[in-house]
């Protein structure tokens, strides 16, 4: 299971990821009250990611951590 893990955090980024990746940084960044294009939206989408990579794969939750918004 422990192996299952690791290789799903490995895997390179689809589609489906991207997706859901942009939803949350333009949401973050809306909140934030940031330009979707900036050197704010960058550092955003990069923390965004390697909390994605570290497994935390929840939309919600990713928008929550960097907000500091409550998590449905």
């Amino acid at each position: 299971m422990i192996n299952e893990t690791a290789l799903k955090l490995d895997a390179p980024l689809g589609p489906v990821d991207l997706a859901l990746l942009q939803r949350a940084l333009t949401e973050v960044c809306d909140i934030r009250g940031q330009a979707h294009v900036s050197p704010e939206a960058e550092q955003n989408a990069k923390v965004i990611i390697n909390l994605y990579q570290s497994g935390i794969r929840n939309r919600h939750q990713l928008v929550a951590m960097m907000t500091g918004r409550k998590f449905p």
